[in-house]
């Protein structure tokens, strides 16, 4: 990512926030993956302001199957993982760099609506949330 992408702030979820998000997930599963990897997951925000999305709600997945990722915006079902949240209890995390301390309260915490096994995310995918927390607005 360049430098000036990562100081230019997008708003959280919003088609930029994907787009970004694409970019952050095809260098790391460039440099993380194998083409065993297999991982999808979905994020649904609910009550969004309406200058990011219309409707209210805000969603957006990914699939990695090996050494490619697919990125989209909209909520899709089969996924291993689907998270749904508030779009304002989101937005702090959201724009949180996570580090070890904050990860090891957050797994003492009750999680979020989760669907699916989340310890199966690998180690590395903090490094998209950390990249993209540096850009939400």
């Amino acid at each position: 990512m360049s430098e000036q992408a990562e100081t230019a702030k997008v708003d959280f979820a919003g088609a930029a926030w994907v787009d970004a998000a694409r970019g952050v997930l095809e260098e790391l599963v460039a440099e993380h993956c194998d083409d065993d990897t297999r991982l999808s997951v979905c994020e649904v925000f609910t009550d969004v302001p309406a200058k990011v999305a219309p409707s209210g709600t805000a969603a957006w997945y990914f699939f990695i199957n090996g050494r490619s990722v697919t990125v989209g915006t909209g909520e899709v079902d089969d996924t291993d993982v689907k998270i749904r949240a508030d779009y304002e209890t989101a937005l702090p995390g959201a724009r949180t760099v996570y580090t070890p301390e904050i990860v090891a309260e957050l797994s003492s915490r009750p999680p979020p609506d989760v669907q699916g096994d989340t310890s199966i995310f690998p180690a590395w995918l903090v490094e998209l949330h950390n990249k993209m927390a540096l850009i939400t607005a």
